[in-house]
């Protein structure tokens, strides 16, 4: 008698079975893993919260749109920082936010430019580099929150 199990090419209802459980193993492990790689939170991107929440919040607000608690005091409202994409024709313009943070670039709506120049403030106690790795941070969470506005 042959039994089919010891032949390779022949496939029993046990070998099925065996790779659909492998193939559901497979699957849900997949799942898992994407679902933990989701639900994880992206450090640079937490980084980024952490400054904007240090050195922004207070008038743009926790949530960007401008309303902080000191907003109130300053000569022009702070803008609502969740629709920077929207003004420059939905696009996050990464350089130029970067260099508006840093100082590199007047902002006219500032005047004699009421936002500190938070390069020369990272840069005070830290190297240039760091100080670079901060405005990086803080525009990826800035990028993070845009509206996307239906049309």
């Amino acid at each position: 008698m042959i039994r089919h199990d010891k032949n390779p090419s022949v496939k029993t209802k046990r070998d099925e079975h065996h790779a659909g459980i492998t193939v559901m193993i497979l699957v849900a492990l997949l799942g898992f893993t994407r679902a933990g790689l989701a639900g994880e939170e992206n450090p640079t991107l937490a980084w980024g919260k952490d400054i904007y929440m240090t050195y922004c919040g207070s008038c743009h607000g926790e949530s960007g749109k401008g309303d902080g608690p000191a907003a109130a005091g300053l000569k022009a409202f702070p803008p609502d920082l969740t629709y920077i994409s929207t003004r420059y024709g939905g696009v996050f313009p990464q350089t130029l936010v970067k260099k508006y943070i840093d100082g590199e670039q007047p902002i006219a709506a500032h005047g004699s430019r009421q936002m500190p120049v938070w390069g020369k403030l990272f840069r005070r106690d830290k190297s240039d580099t760091e100080a670079r790795m901060q405005i990086s941070a803080l525009t990826t969470y800035l990028e993070s929150i845009q509206s996307n506005p239906e049309l």
